[in-house]
C-alpha cells in the first residue's frame, strides 16, 4: 500500500520494470487477497508485503523526484541510495532540497538537477557551497540550466568533491573561464560534457586539455564558439582519449589527427568548411575507430574522404552519415568493415545498385539500416539489402520517397524488428498489418504524416509498442485511441500533435498503466477534462506537451498537483519562425 502510494511521486528507475509487471497483475492480487478468509492468512500475507517492500527499498540505487514538494517524505528511507535525480521534477527545485538530501544521502555518487527545458531560478551559489560539503563521495555530476549558478558555487563544488570523474553542464550561462580554470583540481576527472550557453571563451576552451589530461570521454556543443582551440589543447594533452562527441559551427577538425586512441568519434557541424583532409587524416590516425559519425548539411562528407575512413578503420561497427555526395562504388567499400551492424546513409541519391550487392554477397550481418530522406533508390535494391539482413532490430526509412509495397513485405519478413520509422511514407493499412503479424518484438514505431493508413485498428496489433507517434496523422481519431489504448497496453510515450482527437478519445488512454509522457500539441479539440483523467489513471505520467491555450486554464493546475511536468505549444505553427521551437 505504501509503495503504491508514494510510486506516484517517485519512481525507482533501475527496477522500474519489475514495478511494472507487478503494477499490471494488481487485479490478479485482489483475488489472491479475496480467497485469504482467516485473520492469520491475511496477516501473513501482510508480513510477507512488508518483506517486499523492504526489499525493493534496499534493491533501489536511484531515486528520480518529481515533486520537491514532496521530497522530504523520502529521504529517511531511500539514504542509502547512490543516484539522486531532479531530472524529471515539475516544480523548481530550491536550495533547501539540496541542503535536505545533503543531510541524508551521504553515499550519493550521481546527483542530477535541472531539465533542458525549465532553468532552474531558485537555487544559488549559497545553496550550492553549503550542500556540497557533505557530498564528499560524489563521482558524477549533471547540472542543466542552472542560471544562478557562478565561479563561486561552482569552486565549491570542485573543491569538496574532488572524486569527480564525470561533470555535464548544460547552459549555465552565467560560468566564466575561471569556471574551466578550476578543472585542475579534478584529477580523476574522465568524462566531461559541455554544451549550450555560457560565458566561456575560445581561450577559455583551450584550457580543458591542459587541465584534464586523463580525460576519456569530451563532449563540446556551442552555437557560436569557435571550439578550434580546445580541440588542438585536446589532441595534444588527452592521448587516452576514447570518445569525442562534437557539435559546432566554428571549429577546425585538422588538429585531430594528433590523436591514436579514438575509439568513437561524433561530429555533427554546420558550416560550409570542407573537412575532407581532416577525417582522411584522422582515420589514418585512429585505425582502431569503432563509431563514426559526421553528419553537415552545408558539406556533407566527400567521397574521398569517406573510402578513406571505410578503408583505414576495418573494425568499424556503425558508420552514419549523410550520404548524398556518395557513389555506389563508395558504397560498396562498407564490404572493407566485416564487424559493421549499424549503417545510416540518410540522404542517398541514387538507385542504390550497391545495396543489392551488398545483401546479395552476405558479408554483412546489419542490426540497423537507415537510409532517411533518400531519393531514386529503386524499390528492387532495398527489398534485397532488407531481406539479405533478416535478424535487422532498426529500420529507418523516414522520407524515403516511393517505397511500394515489396519493401514493406521485406520489412515483414523481420523478426526481430523493434525499431521502425515510416514517418512521411505510403505505407498502407494492409503492409503495416503484415508487420505487426510478424514483427512481435516492436517497441518503438513512428508513422509522422502516413497519409496512406486509414484505420487505427491495425496499430492495436503491435502488442509490444512502448513508443508511437502518430503526429500529422488524419486518421487519427477518438475511436482509434480507444482501441489504441486496449491493444497497446505496454505504451510508455505516444505523440499525437496535429491531430483531430478530443478530450473523449485523451480520456481512453486511461487505461495505459504505463504512459509516461505525452504529446499533443496543436490538437484544438483538446480541452483539458481528458488530461486530467490520465493524469490520476496513469500513475506513471510525468511529461505531457499540450496547447499554449491551457496556459490559464483549471486542467494545468490540476496537473500540477498530479506532479506532471508540462510543456505549453503555441497553436498557430505560422509564428513560428523556421528551425526555432518556442516550448515555455
Amino acid at each position: 500500500m505504501a509503495m503504491a502510494m508514494h510510486s506516484q511521486y517517485v519512481m525507482v528507475m533501475e527496477e522500474e520494470s519489475s514495478v511494472e509487471k507487478v503494477t499490471r497483475d494488481g487485479s490478479l492480487v485482489c483475488v489472491i487477497v479475496r480467497h485469504l478468509t482467516s485473520a492469520f492468512d491475511r496477516h501473513a500475507a501482510s508480513l510477507v508485503c512488508k518483506l517486499w517492500n523492504d526489499a525493493v527499498t534496499w534493491e533501489t540505487a536511484l531515486l528520480s523526484v518529481r515533486s520537491r514538494t514532496l521530497f522530504h517524505l523520502f529521504p529517511k528511507r531511500f539514504s542509502h541510495v547512490k543516484t539522486l535525480s531532479f531530472l524529471h521534477c515539475f516544480d523548481q527545485v530550491e536550495n533547501g532540497d539540496l541542503l535536505l538530501a545533503a543531510s541524508f544521502f551521504r553515499r550519493l555518487q550521481h546527483l542530477v538537477i535541472g531539465h533542458p527545458e525549465s532553468q532552474q531560478q531558485k537555487i544559488t551559489d549559497d545553496g550550492i557551497s553549503d550542500s556540497v560539503r557533505n557530498f564528499q563521495n560524489l563521482r558524477q555530476l549533471t547540472f542543466c540550466c542552472l542560471s544562478n549558478l557562478t565561479d563561486a558555487g561552482f569552486l565549491a563544488i570542485i573543491q569538496n568533491c574532488r572524486q569527480l570523474t564525470s561533470l555535464s553542464l548544460t547552459n549555465c550561462r552565467n560560468l566564466t573561464d575561471e569556471a574551466l580554470d578550476a578543472l585542475s583540481n579534478c584529477k580523476f576527472l574522465q568524462e566531461l560534457l559541455l554544451r549550450g550557453v555560457f560565458m566561456f571563451t575560445s581561450y577559455g576552451l583551450s584550457k580543458i586539455g591542459e587541465n584534464c589530461k586523463g580525460l576519456l570521454t569530451v563532449g563540446l556543443e556551442f552555437d557560436s564558439l569557435d571550439i578550434s582551440l580546445a580541440l588542438k589543447s585536446i589532441a595534444v594533452n588527452c592521448q587516452k582519449i576514447e570518445t569525442l562527441n562534437l557539435k559546432f559551427w566554428n571549429g577546425n577538425l585538422s588538429e585531430l589527427s594528433r590523436l591514436c586512441s579514438l575509439i568513437c568519434l561524433h561530429i555533427e557541424a554546420d558550416n560550409r568548411n570542407n573537412v575532407d583532409d581532416a577525417i582522411i587524416n584522422i582515420s589514418a590516425s585512429n585505425r582502431n575507430l569503432k563509431e563514426f559519425t559526421y553528419f553537415n548539411r552545408s558539406a556533407p562528407l566527400g567521397e574521398a574522404a569517406t573510402v578513406a575512413v571505410l578503408n583505414n578503420c576495418k573494425n568499424l561497427e556503425r558508420f552514419c552519415i549523410e550520404a548524398s555526395n556518395l557513389s555506389d562504388a563508395a558504397v560498396l567499400c562498407l564490404l572493407h568493415c566485416k564487424k559493421l551492424n549499424s549503417v545510416i546513409l540518410n540522404q542517398f541519391y541514387r538507385e542504390g545498385k550497391s545495396f543489392a550487392e551488398l545483401g546479395q554477397s552476405g558479408v554483412l550481418k546489419l542490426k540497423e539500416i537507415s537510409v532517411a530522406f533518400g531519393r531514386g533508390i529503386w524499390e528492387g535494391n532495398l527489398e534485397t539489402l532488407i531481406r539479405a539482413n533478416k535478424w535487422l532490430e532498426k529500420i529507418n526509412l523516414q522520407r524515403c520517397l516511393d517505397l511500394s509495397p515489396i519493401v514493406f513485405r521485406a520489412i515483414a519478413a523481420c523478426k526481430n524488428l523493434q525499431h521502425l520509422d515510416l514517418g512521411f511514407t505510403d505505407v498502407d493499412d494492409a503492409s503495416l498489418a503484415a508487420i505487426a503479424n510478424s514483427a512481435n518484438f516492436l517497441r518503438h514505431l513512428s508513422l509522422v504524416k502516413c497519409e496512406s493508413v486509414s484505420d487505427m485498428k491495425v496499430l492495436s496489433n503491435f502488442k509490444a509498442l512502448e513508443y508511437l507517434n502518430l503526429d500529422q496523422c488524419l486518421f487519427v481519431n477518438d475511436e482509434g485511441l480507444d482501441f489504441l489504448a486496449v491493444g497497446c497496453s505496454r505504451l510508455s510515450d505516444l505523440s499525437l500533435a496535429s491531430t483531430g482527437i478530443t478530450d473523449t478519445g485523451v480520456s481512453y488512454l486511461a487505461s495505459c498503466n504505463l504512459l509516461r509522457s505525452l504529446k499533443i500539441p496543436y490538437c484544438r479539440g483538446v480541452r483539458g477534462p481528458g488530461l486530467v483523467a490520465i493524469s490520476k489513471s496513469c500513475c506513471w505520467l510525468r511529461y505531457l506537451v499540450i496547447s499554449h491555450r491551457l496556459r490559464h486554464s483549471e486542467a494545468l493546475v490540476e496537473l500540477k498537483k498530479h506532479c506532471c511536468m508540462v510543456r505549453l505549444d503555441i497553436d498557430d505553427l505560422s509564428l513560428v519562425p523556421f528551425g526555432f521551437n518556442v516550448f515555455r
